[in-house]
């Protein structure tokens, strides 16, 4: 699965294995094949995500929205 991450200052694209995000409307773990979705990400939150490699990582979002489809997750964040 592709980990798109767009900020004003950079664009970054990861392959994952998972991905666990709060949203307004709840906590979402994504994983490769998801339904797709677009929603909000909670403010001032970390996403966490586990690299192709196995190698876990967490990234603090003050604000930002993700899009989910199938095979890719991209969040607009800043």
């Amino acid at each position: 699965m592709i980990l798109q991450l767009i900020h004003p200052s950079y664009t970054r694209e990861l392959s994952i294995a998972w991905l666990e995000m709060n949203t307004e409307v709840g906590n979402f773990v994504i994983q490769p094949g998801h339904a797709p979705m677009v929603v909000l990400l909670a403010h001032n939150k970390k996403i966490v995500f586990c690299l192709s490699t196995g190698k876990q990582e967490s990234l603090h979002i003050e604000q930002g929205i993700v899009h989910i489809t199938r095979q890719q997750a991209t969040i607009i964040f800043h």
